[in-house]
């Protein structure tokens, strides 16, 4: 499938309840490489996404893009689990629903076929839970700045899992999220460059759904 084709497909999918939030957004072809070897992986269109038809152009979208810049991420394709916008809730947008998840699925292995990246970042645990099977209610503190090895269409492929940008934006304090910030920069630099350990996906484990053990 050309990616024109994936786009226009996406577009006009209403195969769930979501649909009704109007045009689906694709993923997007970032900088001048048309065949990056890193794809990055979020959770869900915000209402600017949504609006314009483009992902991570909101808020925080555009500093999770910042965030690839200044670790030297120049050509990538970056793309959500789910194609349209979920629910908002007192303010709050939810989270992509298993309805919504499972009937993008479809959408998102072709992107993951077409683009066939040698290295896969995951920001959230929507993201992580999709790829890596782990527990939708997985802190994301518990799997983030850590590489798995994901088994894709095509093959296994080194995965980075990181904090979801959104999440620095949201009633955090500001030492937190320098930190937080600095280490995101940090794993990113290591994926892309230096070795790190890798960790067998079976070592994440939830099983209360308020705690989650350490490694």
């Amino acid at each position: 499938m050309s990616y024109l084709t994936l786009c226009e497909a996406v577009k006009q999918c209403r195969a769930c309840p979501l649909g009704a939030q109007g045009l689906g957004v694709p993923g997007e072809f970032i900088g001048p490489n048309p065949q990056p070897e890193i794809m990055a992986i979020l959770e869900a269109p915000g209402g600017i996404e949504q609006e314009v038809g483009r992902p991570v152009w909101g808020e925080s979208g555009q500093l999770f893009r910042t965030l690839m810049d200044e670790c030297g991420v120049k050509s990538y394709y970056v793309t959500n689990v789910a194609k349209h916008r979920p629910l908002v809730l007192k303010g709050k947008q939810q989270r992509p629903d298993a309805v919504a998840i499972k009937a993008c699925g479809g959408f998102l292995d072709a992107e993951i076929t077409m683009v066939r990246p040698s290295r896969l970042i995951l920001c959230g645990n929507v993201a992580a839970s999709r790829i890596l099977g782990v527990p939708g209610n997985t802190a994301q503190s518990a799997l983030v700045n850590r590489v798995f090895e994901a088994e894709l269409p095509y093959g296994k492929a080194p995965t980075l899992v990181l904090y979801h940008t959104a999440y620095f934006l949201h009633n955090r304090t500001s030492v937190w999220v320098n930190k937080q910030i600095n280490d995101w920069k940090r794993a990113l630099r290591n994926f892309l460059g230096a070795d790190i350990p890798h960790y067998n996906i079976e070592e994440v484990r939830c099983a209360d759904p308020r705690h989650v053990s350490a490694f």
